[in-house]
């Protein structure tokens, strides 16, 4: 569960390495900020689910690694972002991300690998709503890790259309999220944890969404279809491959 926020992609210029919305351009802007807990975030996951949610982002790494353009989106404090530019050397990549706090912890973390990555690799602040593509090719790969969940099922179909537009065919989607099990004690174990982590960043920066949105009819509505798929905690936690028409 994080943020999931974009803005123009760059035109490749080295002035263009890092774009920001405006103040006030964003709905979501306005209602959630990590910020305050940007620092933090990393150890508060850990103790909360140790290495299951990047167990999670990192499952299909080796599956994408001949992609070349990736846009990677709510990454937080980038530790994805940092698996990708050291699994592969070739790709390159805009980072998106609401949070200015965690942008700056995933420019610190990818400066940390080297120049090489460096860059490879974009920084842009917004939300996917305000995104434009620019010009250039489409995504053959789109990563979208514990961030949908922030959206409402109506936001989630704009989400998705928008995801799907900066795609091109083929183009690969990597997503990690939450998810109720189907059956059984684990339905009410997880369904007991998704309220909790809810309510937690309600308090937090200041989450409107209330409850887990169907995430998969809105990719399959967009026009992605799902490929493979590895549940983790009990089904608590889903990692998937998802393939654009």
């Amino acid at each position: 569960m994080r943020t999931m926020d974009t803005a123009a992609i760059s035109n490749g210029s080295p002035a263009a390495r890092e774009s920001v919305a405006k103040p006030g351009a964003s709905r979501m802007r306005d209602a959630m900020s990590c910020d305050r807990i940007a620092r933090l975030y990393q150890t508060f996951e850990y103790l909360s689910f140790g290495g299951a949610l990047q167990a999670c982002r990192v499952m299909y790494l080796g599956a994408v690694l001949d992609c070349r353009k990736a846009l990677v989106c709510g990454d937080g404090d980038g530790r994805f972002l940092a698996e990708l530019l050291r699994s592969s050397r070739e790709v390159r990549v805009d980072y998106v991300d609401l949070s200015a706090g965690m942008a700056g912890l995933a420019r610190q973390r990818v400066g940390g690998i080297g120049a090489d990555a460096v860059a490879r690799a974009s920084f842009h602040v917004g939300d996917v709503r305000e995104f434009n593509l620019g010009e250039g090719a489409a995504y053959d790969l789109i990563t979208a890790h514990f961030c949908l969940d922030c959206f409402d099922t109506t936001e989630l179909t704009t989400v998705t259309r928008r995801l799907a537009s900066f795609a091109r065919p083929g183009a690969t989607l990597l997503l990690s999220d939450f998810r109720i099990p189907a059956r059984g004690v684990a339905r009410y174990i997880g369904a007991a944890i998704i309220r909790g982590l809810y309510g937690a960043f309600r308090v937090a920066t200041g989450l409107r969404v209330t409850r887990l949105p169907n995430y998969e009819n809105a990719l399959q509505g967009a026009g992605f279809r799902k490929e493979r798929e590895t549940l983790k905690l009990a089904g608590v936690l889903a990692a998937s491959l998802w393939r654009k028409n």
